[in-house]
């Protein structure tokens, strides 16, 4: 009898941390390649102007991906990124964005969501 309560008492504590393991914090999930490519393009050729991360940048004049994740979906995000690589937007001057470098930087931009 004894060793049926420690058995079951290991099991109990067993699955006790296996579903803590699985619901850890928001974004401490591992990020996609495709989202990892999209933080380092944001950090070399967007975080003169923007914050990139979820922290704040003293230096930012313009908006912060976090904000900006909450404003456009990923569709609107890549119509965005075309534009911005015809036009600008505003200060923004154009820059080129590829294809596959929109697609990273969506794939980033959904890892800000927490």
């Amino acid at each position: 009898m004894r060793s049926i309560s420690i058995l079951a008492g290991t099991t109990l504590a067993a699955l006790s941390l296996a579903a803590c393991a699985s619901n850890g914090p928001p974004g401490s999930d591992p990020m996609s390649p495709s989202a990892e490519r999209g933080q380092r393009l944001a950090e070399r050729r967007c975080a003169g102007c923007h914050a990139v991360g979820l922290d704040e940048s003293p230096a930012a004049s313009g908006p912060r991906f976090s904000d900006l994740h909450l404003r456009y979906n990923a569709l609107s995000l890549q119509k965005r990124f075309a534009e911005i690589t015809e036009h600008g937007s505003g200060e923004m001057p154009p820059i080129h964005i590829s294809r596959q470098d929109a697609e990273d930087l969506v794939a980033y931009f959904e890892t800000l969501g927490g």
